[in-house]
C-alpha cells in the first residue's frame, strides 16, 4: 500500500485520533502496542501503523480476542 506523499491536514489527524483511540482500548485490557501512531494517509484513507511488540503482548491480544469473540 503506497503512503501519499502529500496526506491532508484532516486524514493526518484522524490517523493521530484513531491511533489514540486504540491504544488508549487496548490499555484497558493490559496491552501496549509501543510502536503504533497515525500515519497519515493511504490510498485516499486515514491510516494507522500497528508497528511491533512483544511476542507476550501479541499473545495476550489473540488470546483476548480469541476469548471475546
Amino acid at each position: 500500500m503506497p503512503i501519499s506523499p502529500a496526506a491532508s491536514p484532516c486524514l493526518d489527524s484522524i490517523s493521530v485520533n484513531a491511533a489514540r483511540a486504540l491504544a488508549e482500548a487496548l490499555q484497558t485490557i493490559d496491552i501496549k502496542l509501543p510502536s503504533m501512531r497515525g500515519e497519515g494517509e493511504v490510498n485516499g484513507k486515514a491510516f494507522v501503523h500497528l508497528g511491533g511488540c512483544a511476542a507476550d503482548e501479541a499473545f495476550a491480544l489473540a488470546h483476548w480476542i480469541r476469548d471475546h469473540q
